[in-house]
């Protein structure tokens, strides 16, 4: 197996590092590790030991589980730029089982597996199934790894999607934060948050801190324009009712007013 893995900065396309790996295919989680490391060290990142640990530890033993998860992750990844996107969570959920059915043990799964479910609930279906399946698929993960950063951003995405419980999600994406201090999600998902609460100085700023770590994700630029675009019209409403109110007040409390 060849492995060709190259390190771009995302914002200029420019070529920081590559190398090529000639290996057995048994060790493709060696591979991985080790590019993980290399990776650190090119951009000169402090790991703690618990990241040093989660970098050695592969996620699974089982292949063609990974292969599985790796499919659906895809899948999940081009579903909402796709025609078929409700076919292609479906698709990706079902993977996502079979993969944990080959592993139980396989942590990273059961948090993919839980996005998936809580997405076709929050997006494409609401039905109730789809809502207990993320539960189940969240509650296997943190029976794995309770205290782990993915399982509280797992919650924090059923807490959202599934019950609308705005509060929650965040208190649950502050704990993830602090270990998945890189998470795009977290800062996006905090954003979606802001924008239906009405926060919106807060949403944009927490979108574009998204959009820095995962800049070429096209569905998070979409919304953060989208965003702004909002919040642009919200701040000419508001100064046209003050402009509007103004007109029968007497100066300088209309002067104060239109400042």
């Amino acid at each position: 197996m060849r492995v060709n893995a190259q390190l771009i900065d995302a914002r200029t396309d420019a070529h920081l590092w590559a190398q090529t790996y000639d290996r057995d295919l048994a060790d493709v989680f060696a591979i991985q590790s080790e590019i993980a490391k290399t990776i650190a060290d090119q951009l000169q990142a402090k790991l703690s030991p618990s990241e040093k640990s989660a970098i050695e530890q592969p996620p699974t033993t089982d292949i063609t589980a990974f292969n599985l998860y790796s499919h659906a992750k895809n899948l999940f990844l081009t579903a909402f730029a796709s025609l078929n996107g409700r076919a292609d969570l479906l698709q990706a959920a079902d993977l996502l089982k079979q993969a944990v059915a080959r592993d139980p043990l396989f942590f990273q799964a059961y948090c993919q597996l839980a996005f998936t479910e809580i997405n076709i609930y929050g997006v494409v279906d609401p039905s109730p199934e789809y809502l207990a399946e993320a539960e189940a698929a969240l509650q296997s993960a943190a029976r794995l790894r309770p205290d782990a950063g993915e399982t509280h951003l797992a919650r924090a995405r059923n807490l959202y999607w599934g019950y609308l419980d705005y509060d929650g999600a965040l208190r649950e994406l502050e704990i993830a934060r602090q270990s998945l201090p890189g998470e795009d999600w977290i800062f996006s998902l905090k954003g979606y948050i802001e924008r239906r609460q009405g926060r919106w100085e807060e949403c944009i700023r927490d979108l574009e801190r998204a959009t820095e770590l995962d800049p070429r994700n096209v569905l998070l630029k979409r919304n953060r324009r989208s965003s702004a675009y909002w919040l642009s019209n919200r701040t000419i409403r508001v100064r046209n009712r003050c402009t509007h109110s103004c007109n029968s007040i007497q100066t300088p409390t209309r002067d104060r007013c239109m400042k």
